[in-house]
């Protein structure tokens, strides 16, 4: 088809009442709908899970690192305590109490 078999002619045709009811039909479409209250909270309600997600992971966090710096602390008393021999320990504990 090219345009010389065309003529006058339009191609395209408007439905009838296009024009008219277009005003009524996209007022209906974007009309105000009723909200239910828990479809207002549920964003609200995951930011707040989300949020003791994470205190409560930092918590653990926390804990585990505390009880890590203690047993490396005990653990390198340990190790002190294994390179000096019993008589120095004695020795030590000696001089400790008579002072």
């Amino acid at each position: 088809m090219n345009i010389n078999e065309t003529g006058n002619r339009k191609p395209f045709a408007v439905p009838e009442n296009y024009f008219e009811d277009f005003a009524n039909q996209f007022e209906a479409q974007i009309a105000i709908k009723p909200v239910s209250p828990i479809r207002l909270l549920r964003p609200w309600i995951y930011m707040a899970a989300m949020f003791l997600g994470v205190f409560f992971m930092s918590r653990i966090i926390y804990t585990v690192y505390n009880n890590n710096k203690l047993t490396e602390a005990e653990n390198y008393e340990l190790y002190v305590m294994s390179q000096v021999d019993d008589v120095e320990n004695l020795q030590y504990i000696e001089t400790n109490l008579n002072e």
